[in-house]
């Protein structure tokens, strides 16, 4: 019997981690024939796979007239209004506020506002997305990916990145002609950060059970359509850390990040991107100054892990010359950002930091979860000395959706001043005991399983669904 033929789709860097080198796709082979369908020439990863003897196309992203762009911003805020149904959805938007002009903000508002009372009009949602699928007809290029589908000759599409807008025409194609489409989100913030998904999946793939229920909740229909096929399956990129082969000698891994060989205990600040927090750089000045001053005993080194889409070079000048801190990038793209091929070595050198540090910190990260998996003491910065706000400040951004239920294990850290930031990060280098208690409650709240084997329930469902 002749195998399925299933496009994977590639358009962010993490997707490599996801789809690649956990394995995945090698395992897919067993009841599939994957069809690699990338969304940039990322040729060294082109040719990685060619060799393995997958099928790689090279796909064209979604083109989108202004007209089109627009009708999906009007239908973004129907879903973030009416459809999304989070408690917290004004957080982050109303957090970043503070770092836009005041005209930005009014402008931003009054469209806010405008398109909220619109919506209230009857009828006025469902000629949106009446005029929506006219426009992605005529104003996109819906009619070439149609014939792409046809020319790919694939019975389904399984996406990790469903909500990536490069990959929306393609996805939306697949569906129009029939093929069976699944969805693994790639992570825990997806559902509720990211904006509509206008393909209806024949199966879900989620983390945790507050990722189930957030499906079910926004994309109602499309579940019952589908008899409730949302699973649970756990985080496959987190299968790394429960196999000691992917931790470096001490001595490679210090040679490897740039560290001098010492014995010193090491403090991993992950930074968190510019476009959400352009101040963050104050929380590593009030480390180093605190381990300069003696505030922080013991002499602990820096080790910042620059995000991997942010630039390393606005921290190095933002903190200027000090003796405490060392840099590391991570895999950030050359053209863009977020296209880099993730290597065998990133996936060593993350696994190592995580293990050969000795406490982790990071501002309502998924970092967190990474290093609890190593049970390292876990310490988010809360305070604000640059942009204070007393409405939306920076604590809030803690108990967003997406990450209350890290919150409610008490197993984080929050520091809601510099004083408690140093007197946390000082405690937790001296009695790291007594921050780790509630490491595993931490990783089992946002990936549910700690075995290693998530990668693993994601091929079940995924031969269960292609084999129907």
């Amino acid at each position: 019997m002749q195998k399925k033929r299933i496009a994977v789709t590639i358009s962010f860097s993490f997707s490599i981690r996801y789809l690649v080198r956990t394995g995945m796709l090698e395992k897919m082979k067993a009841f599939c024939e994957p069809v690699i369908c990338i969304f940039w020439n990322q040729e060294d990863l082109i040719n990685e796979l060619r060799v393995k003897g997958f099928e790689v196309h090279l796909l064209p992203e979604t083109q989108r007239s202004s007209a089109y762009s627009d009708i999906r911003i009007k239908i973004d805020y129907w879903f973030k209004f009416f459809q999304l149904k989070s408690p917290t959805k004004n957080v982050e938007p109303r957090y970043i506020e503070k770092f836009k002009s005041k005209k930005k903000v009014i402008i931003q508002r009054l469209r806010e506002y405008y398109n909220f009372f619109l919506l209230l009009i009857p009828g006025v949602a469902a000629n949106l997305h009446k005029r929506e699928k006219q426009l992605l007809l005529s104003d996109t290029n819906y009619n070439d990916m149609l014939k792409l589908v046809d020319e790919l000759k694939i019975d389904g599409v399984f996406a990790v990145t469903p909500f990536h807008v490069q990959e929306d025409t393609f996805l939306r194609a697949a569906e129009s002609k029939g093929k069976l489409m699944i969805a693994s989100i790639l992570s825990f913030d997806n559902v509720v950060k990211r904006g509509w998904l206008p393909v209806n999946y024949q199966c879900y793939m989620v983390w945790n059970k507050y990722n189930a229920n957030e499906i079910r909740r926004i994309y109602k229909k499309a579940v019952q359509l589908n008899n409730d096929n949302v699973n649970v399956v756990g985080a496959p990129q987190f299968d790394f850390y429960s196999s000691a082969k992917y931790i470096l000698p001490k001595k490679d891994w210090l040679e490897l990040v740039g560290l001098p060989d010492t014995n010193k205990k090491i403090i991993l600040y992950a930074g968190g991107p510019v476009s959400l927090f352009p101040q963050e750089p104050q929380f590593l000045q009030h480390i180093d100054e605190a381990i300069t001053n003696g505030t922080i005993p013991g002499d602990p080194i820096i080790l910042f892990r620059c995000h991997p889409i942010d630039r390393i070079e606005r921290w190095k000048k933002a903190m200027g010359e000090s003796k405490n801190i060392f840099f590391d990038s991570s895999w950030t793209g050359g053209g863009k950002l977020t296209h880099a091929n993730i290597t065998e070595q990133d996936i060593n050198k993350l696994c190592s930091t995580l293990f050969h540090t000795d406490v982790h910190i990071n501002v309502a990260s998924t970092m967190t979860v990474d290093g609890s998996a190593y049970m390292k003491p876990q310490i988010g910065p809360g305070y604000d000395e640059v942009y204070p706000n007393s409405k939306y400040p920076l604590v809030s951004y803690y108990y967003q959706e997406f990450y209350l239920p890290i919150m409610n294990t008490n197993g984080l850290a929050v520091a809601h001043s510099r004083k408690e930031l140093i007197d946390y990060v000082s405690e937790a280098l001296q009695h790291p005991e007594h921050f780790i208690k509630k490491s595993k409650d931490i990783v089992e709240a946002i990936i549910t399983f700690t075995d290693g084997k998530s990668t693993d329930r994601v091929i079940e469902v995924l031969k269960r669904e292609i084999e129907k």
